[in-house]
C-alpha cells in the first residue's frame, strides 16, 4: 500500500512524502518506509533533496539505507510534524482498508 502527500513549504518548495507499507511475512504487522522528494517553484518534476551536485551527496552514498533516508528528509526542509501528519493519514487509510 502506498500513500503520497504534498506539502508546500514557506520557501515555495513543494515536498512530496511517499509512505509505503510493507506487510510482514507472518501477516502480523506492517512496516513503513518514508521517502521525500522535492520540487522548487520553477521545476516541473520532483527530485531527491540531495542530488549529485549537493555537498552531502558522497556522504549519502556511504550511509545505510535507513540513515540515507533520514538525511534526505532532513535536507528536504519538511518538518517532523508534517511527517507525522502524513504517517497518521497512512495509518487511517490502512485501518479503513483492513476494516473492509
Amino acid at each position: 500500500m502506498k500513500h503520497e502527500r504534498i506539502f508546500v513549504l514557506q520557501s515555495g518548495r513543494a515536498a512530496k512524502v511517499i509512505i509505503t507499507g510493507i506487510l510482514a511475512s507472518d501477516l502480523s504487522k506492517v512496516s513503513i518506509d518514508i521517502d521525500v522528494l522535492v520540487k522548487d517553484p520553477k521545476e516541473e518534476e520532483f527530485r531527491a533533496p540531495i542530488g549529485i551536485s549537493h555537498p552531502k551527496y558522497w556522504k549519502l552514498q556511504r550511509l545505510t539505507d535507513e540513515l540515507a533516508r533520514k538525511l534526505q528528509i532532513q535536507y528536504s526542509g519538511i518538518s517532523e510534524k508534517q511527517i507525522r501528519k502524513a504517517v497518521k493519514e497512512f495509518e487511517k487509510m490502512l485501518d479503513q482498508e483492513v476494516s473492509y
